[in-house]
């Protein structure tokens, strides 16, 4: 057989590919060669195997090696061998892979970095605000301000704010008269090519006072409980400036308001949990540099229908103590609920619970600044109690509970100390934080803030706050920005009317453009295989339709296909295509098949090699073959072979044919003895049918029509049998070559001959149903009812409608009708998104309705003249206003015809059906016609501007010839008379007039004659613009004309600059004599020394403890100076606990928590001066703060565990625990600062005196074991009843729980003493009474009683208890007078007793404040000069006891007299 084609060859050679480290390469080749080549590549003379990092892809004749995530180590060279049956050839390929070392490093050099970063700051309103920062980068970086996220220019009018650049890397922020809305977390981020940088500064702005009046007034009621929330959306540029009052007193946000902006715009006041007292009229008043508006409303809180015999009372108490809340519900078994806010609490050891008659108590122990909030009492029908709980003490401000906030913003959180400069923590889930360039930490007197810049949702966590032995927290919850994968594709549609082909198309989802896919995938599955495997087969980007072709698959069979959308955030749910389509690939033959001589009696092989794997069918002498015991028929992939087992004498010279898809082969079988020489001999010739095209082979015909199948023969006198279905067919009536269609005809026929099949495939269809339309364009407008209508062919047809591709069912507001041959789709009410295409589509027709819905016009209302022509003054606000019929519709405005957009100097306002247009400051460019359009009316304003001239250039005075021409000309361009530019050539002099002049006019002007030039430099803003072009210009004259007669004019006036460290004066003289001359004298003076202002010895000695925060601080002579730090002889780098602070002539070393190793020498040095510190960090000495269980006289019983535990003051101290003064080697425990002793089943040798030793402080414990209580077995605690007979004996028997048990025997409450007739016996746990020859005189009662064993005494200090305590006992205040002396006292116990003072939990020591006294049994603590801030909670405590009263200071009165 004939092979066309030839060898291998390449049609496009591979070449050198260079990619970055970490990215995939691919190398690609071209090849051509009949039969298809197989093609490998190779590396190293190593085949490579293509899986893992490797992959080869083949795309028609364009072959392709991918290689993943490549590495240095991937460079060399890459053989690609091609190979058929005719030849070979080969190319290779050479891979470089750069290393991204180099880049990583000139990109970290280059990227911008914060030299210096902004600074958080605290201003009044109507203050200005500066934050500057210094930064470096190559090359310059570019700078963006944002607030809170946003740009500056999207909340800011351009006056408000300026950005501003200096030279060494200088950047600036200046806000002008700051408000309240200003406030926020602002960020400074660089960047240029290699890389960005962000740093992030606070902004408080202190409210200053306000007052308003009410507006409208509205009404809103609540139930008491609830919560009542108003919501006020106002609009303006600038940002309005929003306050909110009740009955006229400014209201704060707090524990039970809150004020918001929520993510509609909305500026949202909260008030939670209404009580009466929050009645009254709550105004919302907005203000900004253009006016103010407000609007008010009234609440009115209802009371709850079953009301609480005595409600909860609101309660104020100091951290750590006892807070109880009491109330009275109406009925004795009234259930309750008890809540802190949102959070039902549960009783424990933090929570009592107590209910006795009607009354219920709540009590709080050990309470701190977290249980401070509003607590609620509920009753089961909805009735509650409210008190607000307030805890003082160091905390003031308190975090919230919770934070959400989205994925991108910024967390702030604030908290208020009682005092400056304490030492204050901040945490998130337990570990501390430390400000970097997305944690803000910052401190303004007692005010501390924390802000999360551009928050992740791993940033989720616990945030707390700790300062001493006070925290309060709040969990931070980040919510992820919502990213959703694409909707899947709808309308899936397959048409398989192409032979071998399969056109797929689909509708993309109605939300596309909302969420729009970047792509489509589709996959298929082949049918009846078993595998419910999916192959992607294709993608395709924005197509809506694609067709599968059979050569596109790898083997024939029936597929199904399905579709998905995909976008970068994931792929849709798969939809699958309504059916499966028989798809066979295009085969050629590869090796055909050859003629066989096989002796009689073995088997015959045929076999053939096809390009692709198909069906195939065999034939013997135009026979149809089947498997049997004789025939045995394998395909395997691309081979098929047939094997005749046992071949007989009949066989000889028989026919082997095989056909499949577009293929047909055949081979002659001989029997070897009855034709020895076979392939001399002639083949008897065979009969061929003619080829017929595709078309005549596939027929598609109505039912009714004649069906013509036809074939033509080599031999016209070669019989055929016709067969349909593998069933041969028989003339018969109604079948016959030609025969009219009916459905049952339908299927596979096929016309055989000796040596040759052809085959033909029926398909017999319905008569299409027509559809007869009657309107096919609709417009109308909204509102109205909205009919299609169409006309079937055939009544029984059902038909599906459609719009924009998309099924429609019958539902509210739309209506599918079926009456005879009509159908109807029905919108009783239209509106603007019925508008679209609709289809009313059957199994063979479909017709299209295109439907408009229009909206009503929209119209403007006429104005007055007066409103509709304005004329005012330069400099004065600017408003058009005006009403259209639509809220919703869109207004454009044009200024003399053209289109304004949104910019600064005016502003573009909607609010309700008022659209407005407004000028802060107009000038005379301002002047023209304006027009509001919509898209049906349009309405015109006239606005004409009055300015004032001002002068901006002087006249020249060329000579006395009175024709001399005069030019005048700008930055070169000669100006001409026009608008507010006038030129005035009187007399000799020249002169140029511009009214009402502006940043445009800015700019070079010359005064030029055919003779001379006079050149003036005009800038508006301010009187005279010098540029100074170099620092090295010396007494330069400049002749400016020729000559004018007489002395004018002397005109002196100096600038002052500053040029790195080089002072400059400027001298700039104007002197009009003979001729004028203009010159520049330049004074450079030497720049001075930079020097430190003195410190005191305090100041350069630091003595601290480990985690303080040290400041070392040093003032200079000169704000730009440079300095270095330096430790013990190295220069410091600034890092995580290392500050180096700019601050004006301020230089600051700052490390936040100090430890040992910062101890030393640091040296902040200029090039002129140096400044020393010594800074010595101790730990600080080891501290029992408060045993967790006060500690004293602990008795325990014998084989329990024994567990001693307290506080220590830092988390690394050691502790030494001692048991009579020796070290005990039990299991000891530490726990943060808590250190503790467990002794498992203690024994009566574990009593003892236990000390936990700091080396610092001790803490004693004195520890009793006990035996455990002796027990009667089996006791029940009834009396046994037992009647003897005078003269019997009495035994009574019993056991005890221990053998030592000391027991008693009673009769008639009497002891019994063993005597001749009564014998006490006891051994081991038995105990036994015997009476011998009983009397009526012994009955009675008898008893058997366990007495007590005496433990040993175990030698313990004596417990000191207050015999007197603080006079102060329930808490009713201690009152004295501000400046006069306070005297506390107490008696103890005993003479030798020690107490220890504290104030708020913290020790008092001696001095001249506080004086102790000590006489006997009392102990006095004397408070002189008393101010305001010593009231508080004072306690007195032993190491037993303890007592506290609460001291109240008043303010002195003055006497009139």
């Amino acid at each position: 057989m004939d092979v066309f084609g030839g060898a291998p060859r390449f049609l496009a050679y591979p070449r050198p590919v260079v990619v970055q480290s970490g990215t995939d390469a691919v190398l690609k080749c071209q090849i051509g060669g009949d039969p298809r080549p197989a093609v490998i590549w190779e590396r190293n003379n190593e085949k490579i195997d293509p899986q893992g990092r490797y992959r080869v892809f083949e795309d028609g004749n364009v072959y392709n090696l991918i290689i993943s995530a490549v590495t240095t180590e991937d460079s060399g060279q890459y053989i690609c061998k091609a190979k058929n049956s005719i030849g070979e050839t080969y190319a290779a390929a050479t891979l470089k892979v750069e290393g991204e070392a180099q880049e990583m490093e000139l990109r970290e050099e280059n990227k911008p970095r914060f030299l210096i970063k902004p600074l958080s700051t605290r201003v009044g309103r109507g203050e200005d605000a500066v934050f500057s920062c210094k930064l470096w980068g190559n090359p310059r970086p570019e700078v963006v301000w944002e607030k809170d996220g946003r740009k500056l220019n999207e909340i800011f009018e351009s006056t408000h704010f300026n950005v501003g650049y200096q030279d060494g890397g200088w950047f600036q922020l200046k806000i002008f008269k700051t408000r309240a809305p200003d406030g926020g977390v602002y960020t400074c981020k660089a960047r240029n090519e290699f890389g960005e940088s962000l740093a992030g500064a606070v902004l408080l702005v202190d409210a200053g006072p306000g007052h308003e009046e009410e507006g409208n007034l509205k009404m809103f009621a609540v139930t008491e409980g609830k919560h009542a929330k108003f919501r006020c959306f106002v609009t303006g540029k600038p940002k309005p400036e929003i306050i909110w009052r009740k009955d006229g007193r400014l209201i704060l946000s707090g524990r039970r308001y809150l004020l918001y902006e929520d993510r509609e715009g909305y500026f949202t006041l909260k008030v939670l949990y209404c009580k009466q007292k929050d009645n009254g009229v709550y105004v919302c008043a907005a203000s900004n540099t253009a006016g103010q508006t407000l609007s008010a409303v009234h609440l009115s809180v209802k009371e709850p229908l079953v009301r609480f015999k005595q409600p909860l009372i609101d309660l104020e108490v100091w951290e750590r103590d006892l807070a109880v809340l009491e109330c009275e519900v109406p009925e004795d078994s009234v259930p309750i609920t008890w809540y802190l806010e949102d959070r039902r609490l549960q009783p424990g050891a933090k929570y009592g619970m107590e209910e006795w008659g009607t009354k219920r108590r709540l009590t709080i122990r050990d309470i701190g600044v977290d249980d401070d909030g509003i607590y609620l009492c509920e009753m089961p029908d909805g009735g509650r109690s409210i008190a607000e709980v307030a805890v003082k003490g160091t905390i003031l401000r308190k975090l919230p509970r919770k934070v959400d906030v989205l994925e991108g913003e910024n967390a702030a959180f604030c908290v208020e100390v009682e005092k400056e400069e304490m030492d204050i923590h901040w945490y998130k889930d337990g570990v501390e934080l430390r400000e970097t360039h997305q944690t803000i930490i910052k401190s303004f007197g007692r005010t501390h803030i924390l802000v999360f810049v551009n928050t992740m949702p791993e940033d989720t966590g616990l945030v707390t706050f700790l300062v001493g032995r006070s925290k309060t927290s709040s969990q931070l919850r980040v919510k992820a920005a919502r990213h959703c994968p694409p909707s899947s594709p709808v309308g899936v549609q397959i048409n398989t009317e192409r032979a071998n082909a399969a056109l797929l198309s689909w509708i993309p989802a109605q939300d596309s453009r909302r969420n729009p896919p970047s792509g489509y995938v589709l996959e298929r599955q082949e049918v009846g295989t078993g595998s419910q495997e999916w192959l992607q087969c294709l993608t395709t980007d924005s197509a809506t339709s694609v067709e599968i072709l059979g050569d596109s698959v790898p083997c024939e069979a029936d597929y199904r296909f399905r579709i998905c959308s995909v976008n970068k955030y994931g792929k849709s749910n798969n939809v699958e295509f309504p059916r499966a389509v028989h798809l066979v690939p295009v085969a050629r033959i590869q090796a055909p098949l050859q003629d066989a001589l096989v002796p009689e009696g073995q088997d015959a092989l045929f076999s053939i090699e096809l390009s692709a794997s198909v069906i195939g069918t065999w034939f013997l002498n135009g026979t149809q073959l089947q498997e049997d015991e004789r025939f045995s028929m394998r395909r395997s992939r691309t081979h098929q072979s047939l094997r005749i087992r046992g071949v007989r004498d009949t066989d000889n010279g028989a026919e082997i044919t095989f056909i499949a898809y577009g293929i047909r082969d055949s081979a002659a079988l001989y029997i070897q003895g009855m034709c020895d020489h076979f392939h001399s001999l002639p083949k008897s010739p065979l009969v061929k049918f003619s080829p017929l095209s595709e078309m005549d082979r596939n027929k598609f015909v109505e039912a009714g029509n004649p069906i013509v199948l036809y074939c033509e023969l080599s031999d016209p006198a070669a019989p055929v049998h016709w067969y349909k279905n593998g069933v041969e067919l028989q003339k018969m009536e109604g079948v016959h070559i030609q025969s009219e269609a009916e459905f049952f005809h339908s299927g596979l026929y096929c016309c055989k001959t000796k040596g040759d099949t052809i085959m033909f495939n029926v398909d017999i269809k319905a008569p299409p149903v027509n559809i007869f339309d009657i309107e096919r364009t609709k417009s109308l407008e909204a509102g109205k009812a909205l009919e299609l209508e169409c006309e079937v062919a055939d009544s029984t047809v059902p038909v599906c409608w459609y719009k924009d591709g998309v099924k429609l069912s019958p539902q509210n507001g739309l209506d599918i009708q079926s009456n005879g041959m009509l159908r109807r789709l029905v919108i009783p009410s239209a509106e603007l998104l019925h508008s679209g295409l609709y289809s009313c589509e059957t199994a063979d027709d479909t017709i299209h309705f295109t439907v408009d819905i229009k909206a009503p016009p929209v119209t403007i209302t006429t104005l007055c003249e007066a409103e509709r022509n304005k004329s005012i003054e330069a400099g004065e606000s600017l408003v058009l206003q005006c009403e259209i019929s639509d809220p919703n519709a869109h207004v454009t405005w044009y200024k003399d015809e053209i289109e304004l957009h949104e910019a600064a100097g005016h502003d573009m306002l909607a609010e309700d059906s008022i659209r407005t247009l407004a000028f802060q400051s107009v000038m005379p460019s301002h002047a023209g016609t304006y027009t509001c359009k919509t898209r049906d009316d349009a309405m015109q304003f006239h606005v004409d501007v009055k300015g004032e001239k001002i002068f901006i250039a002087g006249c020249c005075e060329p000579s006395q010839d009175q024709s001399t021409q005069v030019n005048w000309y700008k930055d070169g361009d000669e100006v001409t008379p026009q608008n507010n530019v006038e030129i005035q050539p009187d007399g000799p002099a020249g002169t140029l007039l511009i009214q009402s002049a502006d940043n445009a006019h800015d700019g070079t002007y010359e005064c030029s004659t055919s003779d001379d030039t006079f050149t003036l430099k005009v800038d508006v803003k301010g009187d005279f613009f010098l540029s100074l072009l170099s620092s090295y210009i010396f007494n330069i004259s400049i002749v400016l004309n020729e000559r004018c007669e007489g002395f004018s004019s002397l005109l002196m006036r100096t600038w002052y600059y500053l040029l790195g460290s080089v002072f400059c004066l400027l001298i700039v003289t104007y002197a009009f004599l003979s001729k004028i001359f203009f010159s520049v004298n330049l004074i450079i003076s030497p720049a001075t020394p930079v020097r430190f202002s003195a410190l005191t010895e305090s100041q350069m000695e630091l003595c601290q403890q480990t985690s303080e925060r040290m400041v070392l601080s040093c003032e200079i002579s000169r704000p730009n100076a440079v300095v270095r730090w330096y430790q013990d002889g190295l220069e410091v780098e600034e890092n995580d606990n290392l500050i180096l602070e700019v601050d004006g002539v301020y230089r600051r070393l700052i490390i936040p928590e100090t430890t040992v190793k910062d101890s030393g020498e640091y040296v902040c040095d200029t090039a002129d001066d140096s400044m020393t510190f010594f800074v010595n960090i101790a730990e600080p000495p080891v501290r029992f703060i408060r045993p967790r269980k006060m500690a004293s006289r602990v008795e325990k019983v014998a084989g329990e565990s024994l567990v001693l535990d307290c506080e220590v003051s830092r988390s690394n101290a050691e502790v030494t625990w001692k048991k009579n003064g020796k070290e005990v080697e039990d299991s000891r425990h530490e726990q943060g600062m808590f250190r503790s002793l467990v002794v498992l089943n203690a024994g009566l040798e574990d009593s003892g005196e236990y000390t936990c030793d700091a080396v610092d402080d001790q803490m004693v414990f004195c520890i009793t074991v006990k035996e455990p209580p002796v027990q009667i077995i089996g006791n029940s605690g009834h009396p046994e009843h037992h009647i003897l007979v005078a003269g019997d004996d009495l035994i009574l028997e019993c056991e005890v729980s221990q053998p030592n048990a000391n027991v008693q025997w009673l009769w008639n409450g009497e002891v019994l003493q063993p005597d001749t007739r009564t014998k006490i016996d006891s051994y081991d746990v038995v105990r036994k009474l015997v009476i011998s020859g009983l009397q009526p005189s012994d009955s009675g009662k008898y008893i058997l009683r366990v007495t007590p064993t005496s433990s040993p005494l175990i030698p313990c200090k004596m417990k000191v208890k207050f015999i007197r305590p603080l006079e102060n006992t329930k808490m009713m205040p201690v009152v004295a007078e501000e400046y006069s002396e306070a005297i506390l006292e107490v008696e103890v116990s005993l003479d030798s007793g020690e107490v220890q003072w504290m104030r708020q939990g913290v020790l008092i020591h001696p001095g001249a404040k506080y004086t102790l006294k000590h006489m006997g049994h009392k102990h006095s603590l004397t408070i002189h000069k008393l101010t305001m801030s010593d009231r508080g909670i004072y306690s007195c405590e032993t190491l037993h006891d303890r007592t506290q009263a609460q001291l109240t200071v008043e303010r002195e009165c003055a006497i009139l007299k």
